[in-house]
């Protein structure tokens, strides 16, 4: 797995640093936008109809398989282990991207890591794609 990181030769990282400065820019923006949610209910609802198409959206690895209609027995045929691994997986809160795109494609899917930022749109991470 790679994952692209702020570069370690010395210049090249204090250009990737985040000054004080720009904390003050991004805590006072979060403000503003807080501001904005509380004084505007227009902007409050559309927010509140993002936030909950994010969660209808989200799920766990047991939603999943289950939304594909496969048992754990199935699943762990499909990866070769154990129903019992299947079980402890699907419970675990950290995993290898690995282990974790294995039983993504074992359940039919496709993985995708993406990454949000508050200051920008949403960022496919390329994790072993090099």
């Amino acid at each position: 797995m790679s994952i692209r990181t702020i570069p370690t030769d010395k210049s090249k990282a204090a250009d990737a640093t985040i000054t004080d400065e720009e904390w003050a820019k991004a805590e006072s923006a979060h403000e503003r936008f807080k501001a904005l949610l509380e004084t505007k209910p227009r902007a409050k609802a559309r927010y509140d109809a993002v936030l909950a198409e994010i969660n209808a959206r989200q799920a766990t690895l047991r939603r999943l398989r289950e939304a594909r209609a496969l048992t754990q027995s199935t699943v762990a045929d499909l990866l070769d282990m154990d129903q019992s691994e299947v079980s402890r997986f699907e419970h675990r809160s950290d995993m290898l991207m690995s282990t974790l795109r294995r039983f993504v494609q074992a359940t039919g899917g496709e993985m995708h890591v993406i990454v949000q930022y508050p200051d920008g749109g949403p960022v496919e991470l390329l994790v072993g794609d090099e």
